[in-house]
């Protein structure tokens, strides 16, 4: 398999680290209310779905490319306020509670399948902020869509 020439990490499709995704762009991350709501939980389970299907990535590799993409990215993130949101090195790891095995993610992409039926728990909306914050970053064009 190919190592990246950005990160020397094997890969099967370019990795995007280091590259600059600003382009002088401003991301504002989810409330809670927003990222609580089933229609929101339920399109961003789609589109994550959709984008592991696409990249070929499993439940381990899908964190890996959160990482890239949030920890890649040179602009300005903020909160609805305009307060800035910090993203610790430890992010990813401990909104899922530093479990390697990511299972939750299964659980998550299933539910592309059908709508939920409640509106996901509250212990859950910052592993949710963080994938919808990676989609605002790499896939603007879909993360538009989440909160219609």
């Amino acid at each position: 398999m190919p190592l990246c020439v950005k990160c020397n990490r094997e890969v099967c499709s370019p990795c995007i680290r280091g590259t600059s995704h600003s382009g002088g762009r401003k991301i504002v991350v989810a409330t809670d209310s927003e990222l609580s709501r089933k229609s929101y939980y339920w399109r961003l389970a789609i589109a994550t779905a959709a984008l592991q299907k696409q990249l070929a990535l499993s439940r381990r590799e899908l964190p890996n490319w959160l990482a890239d993409i949030i920890y890649g990215y040179e602009g300005r993130i903020e909160w609805p306020n305009g307060q800035e949101f910090n993203i610790s090195d430890t992010a990813i790891d401990d909104a899922f509670n530093n479990d390697g095995s990511f299972r939750w993610l299964s659980d998550f992409v299933r539910m592309a399948e059908a709508p939920p039926k409640q509106a996901p728990q509250y212990r859950v909306v910052v592993r949710l902020r963080l994938i919808d914050l990676t989609f605002k970053i790499a896939r603007p064009d879909t993360a538009q869509h989440f909160g219609r």
